[in-house]
């Protein structure tokens, strides 16, 4: 007769949670999960979106590109952030608000004459989407240049806010300039779609305006007496305390140097006279007809100012009324503080078109304007 061994030993194997542990195990991560998933959401909030930080980070890409460029070719009086000024090209700047003009000219050796160059900023809002435009163009007229080329320079930017003042956001220009009237920097600073701000910096890269020579020469730098004192006894290192003393003086004496980086007195033009009063209007074909609604001036304008202060790159600017559009001439140099510009007439100005009628002439800097503004009657 077989018997069967019971086993007396309770050998419990690895059989799992119980049902009791599962439960508590369930109840506790229902309590803590909510917690981190609120605190993770948050934190996803708080971050700029990806497209976001792509999008201020391109931004101002052909800005970067090209500004510096321009700058670097411009002289001081060839700046100008006057919202309302056209790029003076020959195609229409359409709805777009001037934020940094740039002209400048280089004489290559042409028959007609040194060929200007323009760069203007502006911006421009297409279908209801704004952006930052460089138009470009070039010519030997004085008139709208033609050769016209826009690209946008920026990602999507801002609309401008009504009444907007140049030099404000979203889109702020701003020109330091040096001692004598050079620029020395130029900031563009843009609100961009997420609220953020974006700056570049350009300068011109003239090594006089930036590299400012030390005085006394250039040795004092270079002299250093700490290896000399190295090897020295006891005594001789006793006698550089007064050596020490004396360098008191010398960082006085750099207090007043600051002082230079003053800005120079404001631009003042007053007493404007215009001569003649009035001009004829004649054919542009040289054939001497008066009576024409758009012709040339039979005689020159002369306009005549006075100046005070510090104005940098003075610039008359005549509405004709004409095809050609705004005419632009830089003051020539004056007698003490006189100056005067010259609106030629025929043959000289046979390319400059006015229509008859009473036109403004505004007088314009580098730094702004209109300072003062005449009025020439066309007949």
């Amino acid at each position: 007769m077989m018997t069967m061994r019971r086993s007396t030993g309770d050998a419990r194997g690895d059989g799992g949670f119980t049902l009791l542990e599962l439960v508590v195990t369930i109840a506790m991560a229902g309590i803590i999960m909510p917690v981190l998933v609120s605190v993770f959401s948050v934190t996803l909030k708080a971050l700029p979106a990806t497209s976001d930080r792509v999008d201020d980070s391109v931004t101002l890409q052909g800005v970067v590109t090209w500004l510096p460029q321009d700058i670097d070719s411009t002289p001081p009086q060839g700046f100008d952030m006057v919202a309302s000024t056209p790029s003076g090209c020959s195609s229409s700047d359409g709805t777009s608000t001037n934020l940094l003009r740039l002209e400048w000219s280089e004489d290559i050796g042409e028959a007609a004459g040194p060929r200007r160059f323009v760069a203007n900023y502006r911006h421009v809002t297409e279908a209801g989407v704004s952006y930052i435009v460089r138009t470009t163009c070039n010519g030997t007229n004085a008139g709208p240049l033609a050769n016209t080329s826009s690209r946008r320079v920026s990602t999507p930017v801002p609309a401008l806010p009504p009444n907007w003042v140049s030099g404000t956001a979203p889109v702020a220009v701003e020109i330091k300039y040096l001692t004598g009237g050079d620029v020395g920097l130029v900031t563009m600073a843009v609100t961009t779609l997420s609220g953020t701000t974006v700056h570049t910096d350009s300068a011109p890269k003239n090594p006089g305006d930036t590299l400012v020579p030390l005085a006394g020469g250039t040795t004092a730098p270079i002299t250093t007496t700490a290896p000399t004192t190295a090897p020295t006894t006891a005594p001789t290192t006793a006698t550089t305390t007064p050596t020490t003393a004396t360098t008191a003086p010398t960082t006085a004496t750099t207090a007043p140097t600051p002082s230079t980086s003053a800005p120079p007195a404001p631009c003042v033009v007053t007493q404007p006279v215009l001569s003649p009063t009035f001009v004829s209007n004649r054919s542009s074909n040289g054939n001497s007809q008066n009576n024409v609604n758009v012709g040339v001036l039979e005689n020159a304008l002369v306009f005549t100012v006075t100046v005070s202060g510090t104005c940098v790159g003075l610039e008359a600017r005549a509405s004709t009324g004409a095809p050609n559009g705004e005419l632009f001439r830089n003051f020539g140099a004056g007698t003490g503080s006189s100056f005067s510009v010259v609106f030629p007439g025929r043959p000289q100005g046979s390319s400059e078109l006015w229509a008859d009628g009473l036109r403004s002439i505004r007088v314009f800097d580098a730094k702004g304007g209109p300072y003062v503004t005449v009025t020439a009657d066309i007949r």
